[in-house]
């Protein structure tokens, strides 16, 4: 939230290029708040690409973490409800493409391939740790190839390997709300059973609850077991805002970083990441439902190309939603076959015995929390 920001203005053509000014001609400025930022604008669209291949006719590349390696039982609790939730847990499916970290996620690196060994732990040249660490903007082929949403989205990485790769993200994107006033609200639901007294006392003694006897101590209030109204204090709500805008733009600049063996893979290849990084782009905007009490309705979209030394007004082009990006799309990989660059099949990885403790404590400890505020 910035207190005093300048407030964005419609230029001729539409786009807002210009910023608002007040009745002495000085730069007007307003409250500001973000709604929805760049990384996770950048989350929702890979997520929307991963959830959608089925519409866009493609299938893309990506390490997926699942389960446990074939032929072996993970370490169980012997305790009926936590081996059920422990289970549950493990049979979770990640990618790439929703992971933090992208194809250098610590989901990833710590996963197994073989049953036995953790993938930054093998030195084979032929591993899949050495593929993860060749791919870079130097070797964009291999990029391209297993992991093109961190050829768009950016990754990082920083630790674990003699080399470091680097790369921004070519697509941002982010919401902005502009001339922004506090809105301020507080009710109490009342309950319809008829609520219970602040007087009384209980205990959930293995999920059953337990009324103590007038005048014991221990125990707590009903409500905290959810029986009774549920009070509410006046307090900051949301935002009502003048102007709600996102601006979404991908770098030609970072994609033309990325070094292909060829100007004829190049050019293919830069052609399928931006019709990738427009079909997540205007696959996330169908969703505009950002988050409880905050969904959006967009009540115009624009498309444009800005040439750097063109002037500060894209120039419009016209885009009939996510089909036709979808057909571009599947073209473009096709002519990108041609010249033999494609997408490989995804990988799939198993959670390492690491792992599996991991996410064994994790449900322990929610378990036991839960347990312990009933």
């Amino acid at each position: 939230m910035s207190q005093n920001a300048f407030v964005p203005k419609r230029d001729a053509d539409g786009w807002y290029t210009q910023i608002e000014h007040n009745n002495e001609g000085t730069p007007r400025t307003a409250m500001r708040v973000l709604l929805d930022s760049w990384g996770s604008q950048s989350g929702r669209a890979e997520t929307a690409i991963w959830n959608n291949q089925d519409r866009l006719g493609i299938t893309v590349p990506a390490l997926v973490v699942s389960g446990i390696p074939e032929g072996k039982q993970p370490e169980l609790f012997d305790n009926a409800t936590l081996d059920e939730q422990f289970m549950a847990a493990l049979n979770v499916n990640v990618s790439t493409w929703e992971l933090s970290h992208r194809h250098v996620d610590g989901w990833i690196r710590f996963a197994t391939e073989d049953g036995t060994t953790q993938v930054w732990q093998s030195e084979d040249p032929d591993s899949l740790k050495a593929l993860i660490c060749s791919a870079s903007a130097q070797r964009a082929e291999t990029l391209f190839k297993y992991f093109p949403n961190s050829a768009i989205y950016g990754f990082w990485l920083s630790s674990g390997s003699a080399m470091r790769h680097k790369l921004p993200r070519a697509y941002s994107s982010e919401i902005v709300g502009y001339g922004a006033r506090e809105v301020v609200a507080g009710a109490t639901k009342l309950d319809a059973a008829g609520g219970a007294s602040k007087q009384s006392r209980a205990e959930n003694v293995r999920n059953a609850l337990t009324v103590l006897a007038p005048g014991k101590r221990g125990g707590k209030e009903p409500s905290t077991f959810g029986l009774g109204q549920v009070p509410s204090q006046p307090e900051v709500r949301g935002f009502m805002c003048e102007t709600i805008l996102q601006q979404s733009s991908i770098s030609f600049a970072v994609l033309r970083s990325l070094r292909f063996d060829n100007e004829e893979r190049r050019v293919a290849a830069l052609t399928v990441l931006v019709l990738l990084a427009m079909a997540g782009h205007a696959l996330a905007q169908e969703e505009t439902f950002l988050r409880s009490e905050c969904a959006l309705v967009a009540e115009e979209t624009r498309w444009g190309w800005k040439r750097q030394g063109s002037g500060a007004t894209p120039e419009a082009v016209e885009i009939d939603g996510v089909n036709d990006i979808a057909e571009a799309l599947r073209e473009a990989l096709s002519d990108a076959e041609k010249v033999g660059l494609s997408f490989a099949a995804p990988i799939r990885l198993n959670f390492s015995e690491a792992q599996q403790k991991l996410i064994a404590e994790r449900v322990e400890a929610e378990v036991t929390k839960q347990e312990t505020s009933e």
